[in-house]
């Protein structure tokens, strides 16, 4: 399927055309994107033959007024038997089925618990997948819902996610084309659950300043999957009708704005029942108990009929920049998808950078503006489009890439925020590809997004990123001197530093192809290193000693290794009470993080201990077995954590692939870094003292980079400000204040690192093994010596430039 390629019309949801499918954050409907406008039914009390739902008329007169509405999918507690999916295939209507069965709710703790509530999970299974497989009206199931937060805890937040897991791919086993979901609400947000094809939450948040940031925290949680608010809604009794109509209206709007496949709204009707008994004194419903409306379904008949363009009254003009070079096999499949973009202020500008194939006769034959540049490079050519655009809004997508149909309208309404001066979306691989495209797409190293926050980011990539066009001007736009990469995380820190924020949209999605070949894609990364030691030159400040970024957000994706020794760090409240219990990080992402940014030194490591074998056999052999080492067993847990797609049909094969494109690539890249020239630093401005202590700890960071000191950008969680190291064995933790009458305050405090035990423990070997431990001694006595004095003068040199005109 080519999303590119699609036409949209709101009301064909692709019911008519099939099963629905997902498509990276969205779903789609035969060609068609398809967004879920749907209610929640039931649950009811039982009927004469024992089903939980309402006769067959009624019934049948609740789907008509549905689909009169506009709406197309209808949310159930309980599989219908088959005469309600008879009725929805009549009325043009999905049904999202939720398997009922005795779950953690009805059963007491204990190793027996998990196994009881799987064989009742797969016996729900068997019976709906019986009645429901491969119909046209199921648009797939829920495994479950809000299993609540204590009953999760109590047994074992582990257990529940693989028993849940389990239920997952029984669905698929006997459905292959189903869609799976598990119905989660805030206080267990923090489960992971492997075979879900969409996520959904349910959600109730009363003000439109709390739903808003929550729904876009929510798209981070869901990754590369689709989001559903699967339960939304105000209760008419408690808030009066108007009330619940009015909070609906906005509610639905942010659930659109925020990029969401849609929702499922609770509920149709105040009929409810549970455990036999009707439930009285809400009025959740946009019916009454007697199908009466309410003015709540005048909100929703308009949400089920708005299409996403209607969500402003005008959009601001975008000029998409495609600068292509040599692009001619995908070039195509970039424009058709530009062309197809349903975005009604929109100007494409093709930036041929002197293709010596047929990329420009393609880019003729549609109806873009073609600049016809002399080969130059990519930031020259991303210039010239700049320079040429119209519109207040400068949009980038790859020659390699193609946007989703709506790619623009969430970089729209992203940029709307203020202090946002660009912003990005997802960067995913193209389906459907051959194996080397498939491998490389799970390896390390690609171009991505790195997020300060669920919708601020540090760096968006240059395939998928937009910037207001006066922010690119106010920075001198794209530096010439990057000619292939490097040139989108140069232009992202220009902006920061220049005061902007960058935002994120989590819709905003493009498909990217990977490199073809595993030859293309190891030179690939070996330009990023040298690209890399280019812009370290550039922003000394945010790159470490070995070269490597220092990025103070964190990097999106990534393999889940290490899922079950290294759990990650929960917010669970006072005994749990909280309810919101978010994961605050994630330890094992940054331990394979950590153990990739060091491999590259296993290989001189273990050259040293060979050499050293020579002299000192037993010293030198055990530091070459610790690096020969270190490698296997970085080998073993990413081969052991990798987890290939379950529709991926060769997975042994990709799993050493890809295993060994974990060990590869860090070594490559390290390779081109050290190959790679460096920029000279940007100007350090003189800075007066103005009691700022924001624009007082970025200037402290310029001037230690100009004397070649590294800086660790921290974590929200450690309680210092600036991390400062000139070599492998000290480091000092600078804290800073403002005190009484503007005065700067600061105290620095020394502190070892890691090498400094491990030289501690090497000298220590040496002299066990009879070596010149004297020697030893003084050589690693003397370096720290040496680095403690150069740490110490560039930390106070700084402080005093920085410090210039306070009252001291």
């Amino acid at each position: 399927m080519d999303l590119a390629r699609c036409k949209f019309d709101n009301r064909s949801s692709g019911t008519k055309a099939g099963r629905v499918v997902t498509d990276g954050r969205h779903l789609s409907g035969g060609d068609q994107p398809f967004r879920i406008k749907g209610v929640t039914y039931g649950s009811f009390l039982h009927r004469f033959d024992g089903e939980p739902f309402p006769e067959r008329t009624q019934v049948k007169l609740d789907f008509r007024a549905m689909a009169d509405l506009g709406l197309n999918v209808v949310r159930t507690y309980a599989c219908p038997p088959p005469d309600v999916l008879d009725l929805a295939e009549d009325c043009d209507l999905k049904m999202l089925i939720g398997l009922h069965y005795d779950d953690w709710r009805m059963v007491d703790a204990g190793r027996s618990a998990h196994r009881r509530v799987r064989d009742a999970g797969l016996r729900s299974v068997e019976s709906a997948l019986a009645i429901g497989a491969s119909r046209a009206s199921v648009l797939g199931y829920s495994i479950g819902n809000e299993v609540p937060g204590d009953l999760v805890r109590v047994h074992g937040i582990r257990g529940v996610e693989r028993v849940l897991s389990e239920l997952a791919v029984a669905v698929h086993e006997r459905d292959p084309a189903a869609l799976v979901t598990y119905s989660n609400y805030p206080t267990t947000e923090y489960l992971e659950i492997d075979g879900l094809d969409f996520v959904s939450f349910n959600v109730f948040l009363e003000r439109p300043e709390k739903l808003k940031p929550y729904l876009r925290h929510l798209q981070i949680v869901a990754g590369d999957r689709p989001l559903l608010v699967s339960e939304l809604g105000l209760a008419s009794e408690v808030h009066g009708c108007d009330g619940q109509a009015a909070s609906l209206d906005w509610q639905l709007r942010l659930v659109d704005e925020a990029g969401c496949v849609g929702a499922t709204v609770f509920s149709w009707t105040d009929e409810w029942g549970v455990g036999g008994e009707p439930v009285e004194g809400w009025g959740f419903g946009i019916t009454t108990g007697d199908r009466t409306p309410k003015p709540a379904i005048e909100t929703v008949r308009t949400w089920a009929r708005r299409d996403i363009a209607d969500l402003r009254p005008s959009w601001p003009r975008i000029s998409v920049i495609v600068c292509a070079y040599n692009e001619s096999a995908v070039i195509a499949e970039c424009l058709d998808s530009l062309k197809a973009c349903r975005y009604p202020a929109l100007e494409v500008l093709i930036c041929d950078d002197g293709s010596t194939d047929t990329t420009r006769e393609i880019a003729r034959a549609y109806p873009f503006r073609l600049l016809e540049l002399d080969h130059g490079g990519l930031s020259r050519a991303r210039n010239a489009g700049i320079a040429a655009a119209s519109g207040e809004i400068v949009a980038f997508i790859d020659a390699d890439a193609y946007c989703h149909p709506d790619w623009l309208f969430h970089v729209a309404i992203s940029l709307e925020d203020e202090g946002v001066m660009g912003t990005g979306g997802p960067n995913l691989p193209v389906e459907g590809v051959g194996f080397a495209e498939r491998a490389i797409a799970y390896a390390p190293g690609g171009a991505t997004h790195v997020l300060t926050a669920d919708d601020r980011a540090e760096h968006v990539p240059g395939c998928n990123m937009a910037f207001r066009r006066d922010a690119l001007l106010a920075v001198g736009g794209f530096d010439p001197a990057f000619t292939s990469a490097g040139d989108d995380v140069d232009v992202c820190w220009k902006v920061l530093d220049g005061g902007a924020q960058i935002g994120f949209a989590a819709a905003a999605q493009v498909r990217h192809h990977r490199r073809s070949t595993i030859r293309a894609y190891l030179r690939q990364q070996r330009n990023y290193g040298r690209s890399e030691r280019m812009v370290a030159g550039r922003h000394r400040h945010r790159f470490n000693r070995l070269g490597q970024a220092s990025w103070s957000g964190f990097i999106y994706g990534g393999q889940r290794l290490l899922p079950s020794l290294l759990r990650p760090v929960i917010y669970h409240g006072y005994q749990g009470h909280a309810p919101f219990q978010t994961v605050t990080s994630s330890r094992a992402h940054t331990a394979m993080g950590w153990a990739s940014a060091c491999l590259p030194a296993a290989v001189p490591l273990f050259l040293v201990g060979l050499l050293a074998a020579v002299v000192f056999p037993v010293v030198g052999l055990s530091i070459a077995a610790v690096a020969a080492l270190s490698v296997v067993g970085y080998c073993g847990v990413v081969h052991a954590g990798f987890r290939p797609d379950r529709h991926e049909p060769e997975p042994r094969r990709m799993r050493r692939t890809v295993t060994w494109l974990h060990v590869a690539q860090p070594m490559v890249r390290a390779w081109g870094r050290l190959r790679g020239r460096s920029l000279p630093a940007l100007e350090t401005s003189e800075v007066v003292w103005t009691g700022d202590r924001a624009a007082w700890l970025d200037a402290l960071g310029r001037h230690l980079a100009a004397q070649n000191v590294s800086l660790r950008l921290l974590e929200p969680t450690h309680g210092w400000d600036l991390e400062m190291r000139s070599g492998p064995f000290l480091c000092m933790r600078l804290t800073t204040a403002v005190a009484w009458q503007w005065n700067p305050l600061y105290r620095n405090r020394l502190r070892p690192r890691a090498p400094l035990v491990v030289a501690a423990a090497a000298v220590v070997a040496i002299g066990l093994a009879g070596g010149p431990v004297i020697a030893a001694g003084a050589v690693t006595g003397a370096a720290l010596i040496v680095e403690y004095l150069v740490l110490s003068r560039a930390v106070k040199r700084a402080l005093v430039a920085t410090t210039r005109g306070a009252r001291i």
